[in-house]
């Protein structure tokens, strides 16, 4: 992209790599416990019946 072209708006800062890094490790830790839940729940489906 020519550098008259890109628009001052869309720069990457610091507050936008915390805001997604958070953002990403929010999202991880309900992947994981969505994932827990499921083998737990599994789990209780198998041993009780």
């Amino acid at each position: 992209m020519k550098p008259q072209r890109r628009e001052t708006g869309r720069r990457v800062t610091a507050e936008l790599i915390s805001f997604y890094t958070r953002r990403a490790h929010a999202l991880r830790a309900e992947a994981y416990r969505d994932a827990v839940r499921a083998v737990w729940r599994s789990l209780v489906r198998l041993i009780s019946g």
